[in-house]
């Protein structure tokens, strides 16, 4: 892929949007790659994601393609090492896979209509984060004593993605991280209630994927205090990833439940079955 390169963001490849109604599945190998579409996988060597290349190209055929417009985030958000989730301020699924990389890690959720916790620190920070490895893709989301909700969804970077998103949205994302030198990654991200959708490529230099999580988590990271909004339930849905070894599932992981400074239950996870998983939040 080419691309055109974003300016004052290292490796941040944008593509003229399809249009609504395109083909993909009967485009050229040119045609795909101008507007930014991998290619469709070998279905011989590899049915599972010919089959999610399917099912995408078709699903997603008459969305509204917006032009990728990432906004730079006040701060770089740099990748933090280590392995499992904080239950003091995540709750969620993770898994891991050593001995196969993940190449790809495709899923739906909901974005929560929330209530303001009284804080003396004015609005409460609150968030739903979906990631391959260091690639994230996250709704960020306030609410204040008025009970006024902001949202917006951010990646890995700190950038923001001008995708439009609101409380009771439904978010679909396909993340990609290939093994090469440059570490390139690709987003595609869709909001399936408005029907728009948006992708675009960043050469990012990470590793490869070893690790794939999802959840939510709450306030900003070392705050004395970090209250969690209220909410009632966010559901994960039709999550899949693929290594390089075959099918993985998030729900085989590792549910981390999150609670308090005296280890009182705030948000718990329950899977639903392979491929689904909910968070419902407990207490006040």
């Amino acid at each position: 892929m080419s691309g055109t390169l974003v300016p004052g963001m290292k490796g941040v490849r944008v593509f003229p949007p399809a249009p609504a109604g395109f083909d993909a599945a009967g485009a050229t190998k040119k045609v795909l790659q101008r507007h930014g579409i991998p290619l469709r996988p070998d279905a011989k060597r590899q049915p599972g994601l010919a089959a999610v290349w399917d099912q995408h190209v078709s699903r997603y055929r008459d969305f509204e393609h917006l032009v990728a417009e990432l906004i730079p985030g006040d701060t770089l958000i740099e990748p933090t090492p280590g392995f499992g989730l904080f239950p003091g301020e995540a709750c969620g699924y993770e898994l891991t896979s050593f001995g196969a990389p993940i190449a790809m890690l495709s899923g739906t959720w909901t974005v929560p209509n929330l209530h303001h916790a009284p804080s003396p620190l004015g609005p409460v920070f609150f968030r739903t984060f979906f990631g391959l490895g260091f690639l994230d893709v996250h709704v960020e989301m306030t609410i204040d004593d008025a009970q006024h909700v902001t949202a917006v969804i951010r990646i890995h970077t700190g950038a923001q993605i001008a995708l439009p998103v609101s409380p009771g949205d439904t978010i679909h994302a396909v993340l990609c991280l290939q093994t090469n030198a440059a570490g390139t990654a690709f987003y595609f991200l869709a909001n399936e209630t408005t029907s728009q959708s948006v992708n675009f490529t960043i050469d990012t230099g990470f590793p490869p994927a070893v690790t794939i999580n999802a959840g939510i988590s709450r306030g900003q990271l070392g705050a004395p205090l970090n209250p969690l909004a209220g909410f009632g339930t966010v559901y994960f849905d039709e999550i899949v990833a693929f290594t390089t070894n075959g099918t993985r599932f998030l729900t085989d992981g590792t549910a981390t439940t999150m609670v308090d400074a005296n280890g009182a239950t705030l948000a718990q996870p329950f899977r639903l079955n392979e491929n689904a998983f909910k968070i419902v939040r407990r207490g006040t």
